[in-house]
């Protein structure tokens, strides 16, 4: 068989993604913040664009005569300097406001460094501590052993370890232990006193208390297994991370919604939150300038090309605003259970479902609710919250997967601990309530709550 090239005419057909194209979609799926930035940056960019700021209600509403007003100025001028008791005062220092001062959280490093500069004036001890507080690593545990912090500075390993007991008496509590089990005797200790009982478990038999296996635990011991609940519900209360506060990267969000849901009467309003985002228009000076300039001349070519990219981006914005509206209406129409009675009663939603309701594809709907948020009666949730599956009931109705894991989770807190319900007492509740789901489900949705199994729940007196 010979290879040969030759040319031919093949008729197929591809998406091709304009740059325009491109753009509409990268608007649509940006967050209110990043859209914000992007609008200040074609702003900068583009002469054509401006913010369409309408005066304020301060500006409308103001009727105070110019005349009071002169008189109010010369009575305050006059006011300012005529008694020669009042002190001379520079009005045109600025006051230091201190509201205006933010305050910095001190890292590990700092918050115990300074505890411990107040324990000692040695300046051997000073130096021997500042080195094992910058060892100590996020857990709060010492990231090297005495020995090798003895070799590295040059002390005794007796001048160590004295001033590891001193690092580990500060705070937060179990602060510069070298492992797990030194920090929780630590904090036993801080908090109970001298526990043999619960030194013993910690030393030899934490894993199998995690376990929950209490019986077996009593048995070694020759105690009852209520004495060894107890000791567990002390060991629960200690920290196992003690520089968990200093090293959590959990910090307050304050999120403004995307979308409103409030209740009118007996229906649900869809509100789209416009403030956030400035409304643009087109610049009428450059406008005139366009209108006044002949044709092929360089700066009208430029000024086009700019209107044409200011027309297509408030065209864009447009758009992006009525299909986060168009999908959340329909969302109001699908999850009216939910909005009536709360998270429990949380529908099985789609976004395949959701994109043939309003006419779209169901890539344009993963686009629009992406980042997005919205304010219901029950609090703000991110629009994907509300995309998931769920289980069906007897008489057709769903319930959503969110719903389930609510209902499984109050069942849970309200058990008996003694006798804690098994994943498949659960599902047969579930069943009676007139939803099907399998014992395979509970599992699932147990694990995904981080809730134990009943084997680990279950206490003993």
């Amino acid at each position: 068989m010979m290879l040969s090239q030759r040319i031919s005419i093949e008729q197929k057909q591809t998406l091709i993604m304009t740059p325009r194209l491109q753009q509409a979609i990268q608007l649509l799926q940006f967050s209110t913040l990043e859209l914000s930035q992007y609008i200040e940056d074609e702003l900068k960019s583009n002469p054509i664009l401006e913010v369409d700021e309408e005066s304020s209600p301060e500006d409308k509403c103001e009727t105070t005569d110019e005349k009071d007003n002169n008189l109010w100025e010369e009575y305050l001028e006059n006011s300012r300097y005529s008694s020669d008791l009042r002190p001379e005062i520079d009005y045109n220092v600025t006051e230091t406001n201190y509201e205006n001062f933010v305050a910095i959280k001190p890292c590990l490093t700092e918050f115990v460094l300074s505890q411990f500069n107040l324990l000692t004036n040695d300046r051997e001890e000073l130096e021997i501590g500042e080195y094992l507080i910058g060892s100590l690593d996020e857990q709060g545990f010492l990231s090297i052993t005495p020995e090798r912090a003895s070799q590295l500075l040059e002390v005794s390993i007796v001048k160590v370890m004295k001033v590891i007991k001193m690092v580990q008496s500060l705070e937060p509590v179990g602060i510069g232990a070298r492992n797990l089990i030194e920090s929780l005797i630590i904090q036993s200790k801080y908090h109970y006193g001298d526990l043999p009982l619960v030194e013993e478990i910690i030393y030899n038999h934490l894993e199998e208390l995690s376990e929950n296996h209490i019986k077996q635990i009593a048995s070694k011991l020759k105690v009852t297994p209520g004495e060894i609940q107890q000791v567990a519900d002390i060991i629960k209360t200690l920290n196992p991370r003690p520089a968990a506060l200093f090293t959590s990267d959990q910090e307050t969000k304050y999120l403004e919604p995307d979308v409103f849901i409030q209740k009118v009467g007996d229906e649900y309003v869809v509100i789209m939150n416009d403030q956030t985002v400035p409304r643009l228009r087109i610049n009428a000076y450059y406008q005139k300038i366009m209108a006044n300039m002949q044709n092929g001349e360089e700066a009208r070519e430029f000024l086009e090309k700019k209107l044409n990219s200011a027309l297509w981006l408030i065209k864009s914005i447009e758009q992006r605003r009525m299909t986060i509206y168009r999908i959340v209406e329909t969302m109001v129409e699908l999850q009216k259970p939910f909005l009536d009675k709360g998270i429990k009663h949380l529908q099985p939603m789609t976004l395949n479902e959701v994109a043939e309701r309003i006419g779209v594809h169901e890539s344009t709907v993963s686009r629009a609710t992406a980042n997005k948020y919205v304010q219901t009666p029950y609090g703000i949730y991110e629009l994907k919250f509300f995309f998931n599956s769920g289980i069906s009931s007897n008489d057709g109705e769903g319930l959503a997967s969110v719903g389930v894991k609510e209902i499984i989770q109050e069942l849970i807190r309200g058990e008996d601990a003694i006798k804690p319900l098994s994943d498949q007492k659960i599902a047969e509740i579930i069943e009676e309530r007139g939803f099907s789901i399998s014992r395979r489900t509970v599992a699932k949705y147990r694990d995904e709550l981080e809730i134990p199994a009943s084997s680990k729940r279950r206490r003993y007196e």
